[in-house]
């Protein structure tokens, strides 16, 4: 989730703002511009990358976080250094021969700053513990964003085989399991693909309620999902399978316009990994074994209704 700076930040950005101009202001109104032989470029180049990437770092702060002391701190921390750091290159065209307590304000923002933002991280690191005691039920140890769904909040498939691969290499059991929305793309069709972003969701959230702590869940593709539980025999994983299954049988999923509940059904499937076998080969025996379920369950509700 992406924020407006000026209306979740209205007062950060203003400050940030007033602090850029005000060191304008000082050095403007009390500099004298300098000849162009005594500029040094190569100094104006250095210091102003400065300035340019403080600038950026308070932009991504403002835009990737929520407003709570952590941003705040930040910001204002990054705000003041880039206070110090504009003086600093405004002084590389400006002299300010008689104003020796300019320098004062030049230095003493910058280290205010650098405790601010130290401060800062330190409550950002409070933060990310909560946070990573959170979302332990979604990661095995492992984190990259880029493999994220955008519409469940679980891993995608490339993260599955990352895990996958890491468990491998242990001597322990290890079971994968698949999970199956049945006529999934009948309940878009008939409800919209935005109930059908919202089932999803609500789906995600039950598998993660229902599986443990050590496993990890993904959205393999569509309205697959797969759980990988490490250490885990193979009664322990059909019961969690089990488990599962009735779960989301009897969950009374509410469509919005809608009285009525819609109940879904789910078909599941199960394989163990061995040390020999490949990531890449389970993920995909296991989904020609969900296949293979799905179908014959379409040809036995064929022949029931014959």
């Amino acid at each position: 989730m992406r924020f407006n700076p000026f209306t979740s930040h209205r007062l950060l950005v203003n400050c940030i703002i007033a602090m850029f101009f005000s060191a304008c202001f000082l050095s403007a109104y009390l500099g004298v511009l300098k000849t162009y032989a005594d500029i040094q470029w190569l100094d104006i180049m250095g210091e102003g990358g400065i300035v340019l990437m403080a600038l950026v770092w308070i932009t991504v702060l403002l835009i990737s976080r929520p407003p709570s002391k952590v941003t705040t701190y930040l910001v204002i921390g990054v705000g003041l250094f880039m206070f110090s750091a504009t003086l600093d290159l405004l002084d590389e065209w400006l002299m300010h021969p008689a104003h020796k307590w300019l320098s004062w304000i030049e230095s003493l923002p910058a280290p205010v700053g650098m405790l601010l933002t130290s401060l800062g991280l330190y409550y950002w690191h409070q933060e990310q513990y909560v946070l990573n005691r959170q979302l332990r039920r979604r990661e095995a140890n492992l984190r990259e964003h880029s493999k994220v769904c955008s519409v469940t909040g679980l891993y995608k498939a490339q993260y599955l085989d990352l895990a996958i691969k890491n468990q491998l290499l242990s001597t322990q059991p290890l079971w994968l399991g698949a999970i199956d929305i049945r006529d999934f793309s009948h309940f878009n069709s008939e409800f919209g693909f935005k109930e059908g972003d919202r089932l999803l969701r609500e789906v995600s959230e039950l598998l993660l309620m229902n599986c443990r702590l050590s496993d990890v869940v993904c959205r393999y593709a569509g309205d697959c999902f797969m759980v990988l539980m490490p250490e885990t025999t193979e009664q322990q994983a059909k019961e969690l399978m089990m488990q599962i299954k009735g779960a989301l049988r009897y969950c009374a999923f509410k469509v919005e316009g809608s009285k009525k509940a819609k109940f879904q059904h789910v078909t599941t499937a199960l394989i163990q990994g061995h040390e020999r076998n490949y990531t890449g080969t389970l993920t995909s025996q296991l989904h020609s074994q969900l296949q293979q379920k799905k179908h014959q369950q379409k040809v036995a509700q064929r022949a029931h209704l014959c």
